[in-house]
């Protein structure tokens, strides 16, 4: 791994920025740390590479944050952390250009590969285009209703809410997702929601009421 390659930290707690730095400088990468937001910005004139950024960051959110990156068109990948499997700040969070949502505690191993996929970025792409049509080809095999509960579960909807709308229980919601989630081949509600926005153009789903 090339020591020119930089991981940029952005975490309030320093148990996790130590331990990140040690897992990441471990593996060749050059690391730097940052307390806040600000500590962050205040550097992103010469910032590339890929940054962790802890979602609920004090002061500026980690969303906040991305989003400053953007209108500052700073050249690094995001990949956000969050302690809590919040769907609706990962839906934004990936809609706004983070590459990947993690949850706390994560897997050392499986950080470092995402972080190392983002070193490449022609791979990506191409890879990026061959998991859209995967997850799109996944996705077309859902029976109608259970694209309407896939679009409102990644839009953020609790169970009760879904069922609401489309005038079922909510335990018929959650049988619907426990099939969704194994046809689609998720492991978790942050897995699904990267495979439904990878997906992207490639899928045309039903409209769902309001």
């Amino acid at each position: 791994m090339s020591s020119r390659t930089s991981v940029h930290i952005v975490d309030d707690d320093a148990s996790v920025r130590e331990s990140l730095k040690s897992l990441m400088s471990k593996s060749g990468f050059d690391v730097h740390c940052y307390s806040s937001a600000d500590a962050f910005l205040a550097h992103s004139a010469e910032v590339d590479g890929c940054a962790l950024v802890d979602l609920r960051l004090q002061g500026m959110s980690g969303l906040e944050l991305q989003r400053e990156l953007i209108a500052r068109r700073v050249p690094v990948s995001v990949i956000m952390m969050s302690a809590y499997g919040d769907v609706e700040h990962a839906v934004s969070a990936m809609r706004l250009g983070a590459v990947d949502f993690v949850e706390k505690p994560f897997d050392p191993q499986l950080l470092l590969q995402k972080v190392s996929t983002l070193t490449d970025a022609d791979a990506d792409a191409e890879r990026g285009q061959r998991d859209a049509r995967q997850h799109a080809s996944l996705i077309d095999t859902l029976t109608p209703r259970e694209k309407q509960v896939l679009q409102m579960i990644v839009d953020g909807l609790a169970n009760k809410q879904v069922a609401g709308r489309l005038g079922i229980s909510a335990r018929t919601v959650e049988t619907h997702r426990v099939h969704i989630m194994q046809k689609l081949g998720a492991e978790s509600l942050p897995h699904l929601v990267r495979i439904w926005l990878t997906a992207g153009h490639y899928v045309e789903m039903p409209e769902t009421p309001s």
